[in-house]
């Protein structure tokens, strides 16, 4: 029986890490083992010394073993644990194994990189084909993986870490051209409930990877009655009321916009191209007179992003002179470490990469451009003051970014389930 994962989605203060918190704390330790996964190493300090009913263990590595041994050992004794994304991301067919064994309860604090392109070039994959040391082979969803050949396990050559990955049957064949490490998707079913907490699931990768592998998933909000929080049917949440956020939302209008009128300007490939070069120079001193000069603010009160490029040349481009140390790379999630920042800059106009946009359609799953990009930039944005409920000026420069921010601020487009979403049923673990 597959488990049908509960994506409990709402904006950041609806409550979500507080349900979590109140869920696990109020759980018996003899029928519930909890493994909380979040991004970062001070959440899982943070988790740790709220969960109070029961212990929370951070695997370490000891005595020549790894992280993942003593995650293994911690899930053969049956221990709660609270670890990162990056540790996650290790799981094998032996942690699947004592995962089922002790019906443990997943709480994924936003969503993971289940997704990544393996650097391998098309010449090289030709030639492992010809050597037959693997094989390209459909299953029974049409979904292409890379497998290789047991006879050639023992093989030691330059190719060893795709070797691994085709071994455990992670590898992904993608658009006749490249290769996808794929999450292995049996470690959510290896649960007894998954609880992902996030906000936009729609434009999330996840959810196009949940969607390739036919993963059922049930849309859930966080419900609030004097600081006891419930899951109810995404159905039944409480419409996000925009206005009182709008009206703390200060988007500059003004002329050092026209920089970003095209609508791939600011893109990764735009901000690339050499013949745009000069154009770069100017974003550049846009930024920091819009940081210096109109809003006036110190480096302390600043938070900026763009494209780091190779060996961050397009960050060092853009990076406005007395600013620099305000970079937060626009991929930051689930921290608190700048709720105090209020004076932001978007420099950059986010496309998904093209080879994962290609790996989904090709098994027609669709990913819709515009609604990526904005889960994206909120996201972003939500590190700032904002997530505290205090005004923030921001800096867009590309116009189609902007105008998706004021169509998510002015309407309810994006608030709708994706199309497979379960939206009228209660949480999945009898006990809620």
């Amino acid at each position: 029986m597959k488990t049908t994962i509960n994506v409990v989605d709402a904006p950041c203060g609806y409550g979500k890490t507080s349900w979590a918190i109140q869920y696990m704390n109020s759980m018996a330790s003899d029928t519930h083992q909890f493994i909380y996964v979040t991004p970062f190493l001070e959440e899982v300090e943070r988790v740790k010394s709220s969960v109070t009913n029961r212990v929370f263990y951070d695997p370490i590595a000891v005595k020549g073993e790894t992280k993942l041994d003593d995650v293994h050992r911690l899930l053969g004794e049956g221990k709660d644990i609270c670890t990162t994304h990056a540790l996650f991301q290790m799981a094998t067919l032996e942690t699947m194994k004592l995962l089922k064994v002790n019906n443990y309860t997943l709480i994924l604090d936003e969503v993971l990189n289940v997704i990544e392109q393996v650097p391998l070039r098309k010449s090289d994959l030709t030639l492992l084909l010809e050597a037959e040391a693997v094989s390209i082979i459909e299953d029974d969803n049409g979904l292409k993986y890379i497998k290789w050949k047991k006879a050639k396990k023992n093989y030691d050559t330059r190719y060893n870490e795709i070797k691994q990955k085709a071994l455990t049957n992670n590898l992904m064949y993608c658009d006749n051209s490249a290769l996808i490490w794929n999450f292995p998707c049996e470690v959510f079913q290896s649960f007894q409930n998954v609880f992902i907490l996030t906000y936009f699931f729609k434009g999330q990768l996840q959810r196009a990877y949940y969607d390739l592998h036919g993963i059922n998933y049930r849309y859930l909000s966080v419900k609030n009655e004097e600081s006891d929080y419930t899951l109810i049917p995404y159905n039944d949440r409480i419409p996000y009321n925009k206005s009182g956020l709008k009206d703390k939302i200060d988007i500059y209008i003004g002329d050092l916009n026209k920089i970003g009128d095209g609508t791939y300007d600011l893109s990764k490939k735009w901000l690339e191209k050499p013949s745009n070069k000069d154009l770069v120079v100017k974003l550049n001193k846009n930024a920091r007179n819009y940081l210096m000069n109109i809003c006036k603010e110190k480096v302390e009160n600043v938070m900026w992003t763009t494209v780091k490029g190779d060996k961050e040349i397009i960050k060092k481009k853009i990076s406005p002179r007395g600013f620099s140390s305000g970079f937060v790379q626009m991929t930051e999630r689930a921290t608190n470490k700048y709720k105090e920042k209020y004076c932001l800059a978007y420099l950059v106009n986010r496309y998904l990469n093209p080879i994962q946009k290609r790996f989904f359609e090709q098994y027609g799953v669709k990913i819709d451009q515009n609604t990526w990009a904005l889960s994206e930039l909120i996201q972003w944005m939500w590190r700032s003051r904002i997530r505290e409920g205090l005004s923030i000026k921001i800096y867009i420069p590309s116009r189609r970014m902007r105008d998706l921010l004021n169509l998510y601020l002015n309407s309810e487009t994006f608030e709708e389930a994706p199309q497979n979403a379960i939206t009228n049923e209660p949480p999945s673990d009898w006990h809620l």
